[in-house]
């Protein structure tokens, strides 16, 4: 018996799984300064991106979290959960190619 609970503890620890932050209106409401019905907005928005991928899981009404990467998607910059901090994905990208071809 003590060898079957090992090879589980074995097999779990051992599984590649990947977790992904999961937010709600209130989580996008707070890192963007948005308001409700915006923030209820794109959680609708994203997850009709997920059930047109095929996630029929958010298809449900009651379903109020989506992985922040699909919102991150739609808003165009990223959103960092530890500090509330937002990168701006297309400046940063505009910063770099400028700097790049010699403009600043």
């Amino acid at each position: 018996m003590q060898f079957k609970q090992t090879t589980k503890q074995n097999r779990l620890s051992n599984s590649n799984t990947t977790t992904f932050a999961l937010v709600n209106k209130i989580d996008v409401m707070n890192m963007t300064g948005y308001s409700e019905s915006q923030s209820k907005k794109i959680i609708k928005q994203a997850k009709l991106i997920l059930v047109n991928k095929g996630f029929q899981w958010y298809k449900n009404k009651r379903v109020g979290r989506v992985p922040m990467k699909i919102v991150e998607d739609i808003l165009g910059f990223e959103l960092n959960l530890k500090n509330d901090i937002m990168y701006n994905v297309h400046e940063d990208t505009a910063n770099r190619e400028e700097t790049q071809y010699g403009s600043n």
